[in-house]
């Protein structure tokens, strides 16, 4: 061993240890260590690919190619939000909730009509504080995009005739 190289020991569980076998075999990588090596490549290779605005699609052909998220690159590549990620969506590009089927605007909209600080909607929403913070500094940052999708939505609604005008009783 020369003094460029660096020796990496760690600890296997038996589940661990046959994701190892199981990839060393799909990548038919002559190691174990050439398999990791691998798919540390193409992970670099998608985080870089992701951070400069590109999605992964896959699908026989282009006409059915369907998009693939995978949050834990997504978020990595963005980077800056802890409590916030990209979800699969034909025309949604805001982020939602991690672990949650809710878009972060719903969140601060429903602050700002009622006029809740992030630790009143954290109560409100169940969400831990800085979640609440995390949401209403991506909102206020993205105000343009989250207005261009709450337009889109209506368009949508008034094209499949539902009343976008209709006010509940009070």
């Amino acid at each position: 061993m020369t003094a460029t190289t660096k020796r990496a020991n760690f600890d296997l569980s038996p589940e661990q240890e046959e994701l190892l076998a199981n990839l060393r075999a799909q990548l038919a990588a002559s190691s174990t260590k050439e398999a990791v090596l691998r798919a540390a490549q193409l992970t670099t290779l998608l985080l870089d690919e992701v951070k400069q605005g590109n999605r992964l699609f896959v699908g026989k052909s282009p006409s059915t190619a369907v998009r693939v998220a995978i949050p834990e690159l997504e978020a990595r590549a963005h980077g800056q939000w802890r409590w916030l990620v990209e979800r699969p969506h034909p025309w949604r590009r805001q982020l939602w909730v991690k672990g949650r089927k809710l878009l972060a605007s719903a969140v601060w909209l429903d602050a700002l009509t009622n006029a809740m600080a992030p630790r009143e909607a954290a109560t409100n929403w169940d969400l831990p504080l800085e979640a609440c913070e995390e949401i209403f500094a991506y909102c206020e940052a993205n105000k343009a995009l989250i207005e261009s999708e709450a337009n889109e939505e209506r368009q949508r609604l008034k094209r499949a005739n539902v009343d976008v005008e209709a006010r509940a009783p009070a």
